[in-house]
């Protein structure tokens, strides 16, 4: 008989965590008592009345939670922080405490089904769905899940059922806080930068919970990671051992290793991936093939940025490691479209772009977002903070930003970060009250020039949005209705 177990949280994760327990009780026969708890009251009764008819028991208000003590193990969705004094007497009294994912790793055959989990502060995102594509594209089942949006759990049995399985997961520090064996064949730690203090006590705890991605890895695993990303980078110099026993191997935006003179051909014994012009140059030995080098054309690479570069150099590493080849990753990536909200071009007018990357929600991923535009800038930064420090901004602001707009919440901060710390700034920096005035004055202040009006805002988006995506979306419409507003 299972344990009696607990969910905690009814979102998306929540909901699959139900659905696996409860088709396992009906597979198997192993009748327990399930619980659902929730500080809030639940938004759709209906739900819950479909989930108590099958057994489901709700606790629902923070004054059940100590009914928890009564349970055998409990999962929590990402949401959750089980870190805070109110679990602690739940860890004194010997209950297990689950991730989702740990809970549907426990679930498949790892053996035979190939996991490759991505992390890291930026660039998640992207990267799974650019292995998930090259993998698809190549003959693979390829199931895409985790944080991205389907939860893994959700998907194990489909899973199940299906020869040649790789499993493609999005896992965030909050999904990793709550690992026992979960386990990564292939293991991603893109980037390692600031974000999340609002529920990390310190820099070190976040980045450790991003780095127990490699806890349970074997000799055997695959560890990539950036070779270029000073946070990860000075963090594996200091400490390589809690990086694990597996084979690391590390990419770099730079073909040419530091102190030599030649072109990509030294760098290569450095870099296990590196680029050179339009170039993505591999080092093995992979999976049946010797130790030469193997290249792959970037002509079609569909990316914009830098920080895409990145993105593709990991996936392509991942996608070799697990037996692609180097043409028919070059092939499929021709055809693959990048993410909503990612550096998305939003239109056009007149002689200003417009792009999109509602998704920069930290500090980091904005540096990434404005380094990568060489032309005129407008930028939108703001929303919801999260402790982060804007003032490292100013070198590129100085450099490539006519006029910064400020909006949201944290706009008083970012402009009080920034003209304390760079006053010849103070000219630039303006308050929107929305983001309909936000792309009116950013054409406004290109129009003479041309140039990019970038919505990269650095923050949160829960002060004014539902989450990233709809402030991406209401952006790309209030760039819609500014131009037929001008053209009509």
């Amino acid at each position: 008989m299972d344990p009696i177990t607990a969910v905690i949280g009814f979102g998306k994760t929540g909901k699959g965590a139900l659905d696996f327990l409860l088709a396992r009780q009906k597979q198997y026969g192993h009748p327990s008592k399930i619980y659902l708890f929730n500080d809030t009251p639940i938004d759709n009764p209906e739900e819950q009345k479909n989930y108590e008819s099958q057994g489901i028991i709700f606790l629902v208000g923070e004054t059940r939670f100590q009914e928890l003590f009564q349970v055998g193990r409990i999962i929590v969705s990402p949401g959750v922080d089980a870190r805070t004094p109110r679990f602690r007497e739940i860890r004194d009294r010997g209950i297990e405490i689950l991730s989702e994912i740990e809970l549907a790793f426990s679930s498949i055959d790892s053996q035979s089904i190939t996991v490759i989990a991505v992390t890291g502060t930026n660039g998640k995102s992207t990267t799974v769905s650019l292995i998930h594509h090259l993998l698809k594209c190549g003959g693979f089942n390829s199931f895409l899940a985790g944080n991205i949006g389907t939860p893994f759990i959700s998907e194990i049995q489909g899973i199940s059922k299906l020869p040649n399985v790789v499993v493609v997961l999005e896992v965030s520090s909050f999904q990793l806080e709550e690992i026992k064996d979960f386990r990564p064949h292939i293991g991603l730690i893109l980037n390692l930068t600031p974000d999340h203090l609002d529920r990390y006590p310190s820099l070190d705890d976040y980045y450790n919970a991003k780095i127990n991605l490699v806890k349970n890895q074997r000799p055997g695993d695959v560890l990539i990671l950036n070779y270029d990303d000073p946070g990860l980078k000075q963090r594996y110099d200091a400490s390589p051992g809690t990086f694990g026993p597996g084979r690391i191997v590390w990419f770099s935006l730079k073909c040419q290793a530091p102190g030599s003179s030649g072109g990509h051909s030294h760098s290569v014994k450095v870099h296990h991936a590196c680029i050179s012009g339009e170039t993505l140059y591999l080092n093995g030995p992979f999976p049946g093939t010797g130790s030469g080098e193997e290249t792959i054309s970037l002509k079609q690479n569909p990316l914009r940025g830098l920080h895409n570069l990145e993105n593709v150099m990991a996936a392509s590493l991942a996608a070799r490691f697990a037996g692609m080849s180097p043409a028919g990753i070059e092939e499929n990536l021709a055809s693959f479209r990048g993410l909503a909200h990612r550096m998305e071009f939003s239109g056009k007018i007149g002689n200003v772009e417009f792009i999109n990357d509602s998704k920069a929600t930290n500090v980091d991923a904005t540096i990434k977002s404005i380094a990568s535009i060489r032309e005129p800038l407008a930028v939108i930064l703001g929303g919801k903070d999260k402790g982060s420090d804007f003032t490292v901004l100013v070198p590129l602001l100085r450099d490539r930003a006519k006029k910064i707009l400020l909006i949201g919440k944290s706009a008083g901060l970012i402009r009080q970060q920034l003209a304390d710390t760079a006053p010849d700034l103070q000219t630039r920096l303006e308050d929107v009250r929305d983001l309909d005035h936000a792309a009116a004055q950013g054409l406004h202040s290109l129009e003479s020039t041309g140039g990019v009006v970038l919505l990269a805002p650095g923050c949160a988006s829960f002060d004014m949005f539902k989450n990233f995506e709809h402030r991406g979306q209401v952006f790309k419409e209030a760039v819609i209705r500014l131009k037929e507003k001008l053209d009509g």
